[in-house]
């Protein structure tokens, strides 16, 4: 798949977070799809990467996210 299809397909699945190479007591998380996407050329896909997004804030879009996605599902 090309990028943009990547990117497509992250808004239909579930979201996480993961603490940042600094590991569970930084105060960021990264956001990123449960299961890993990858597109044709390797790119991997983030919603946020490390150090943009507060821990607090970043679990909330998560549950956002996955709440809405369970809830478009026929």
């Amino acid at each position: 798949m090309n990028y943009q299809e990547a990117q497509e397909l992250s808004l239909k699945v579930k979201w996480k977070t993961t603490p940042c190479p600094s590991g569970e007591k930084c105060w960021c998380r990264i956001i990123e799809p449960e299961d890993l996407i990858v597109d044709d050329s390797g790119n991997e896909i983030y919603i946020a990467g490390a150090g943009v997004v507060p821990k607090i804030y970043a679990e909330h879009i998560v549950n956002l996210h996955n709440e809405n996605i369970k809830n478009d599902k026929p």
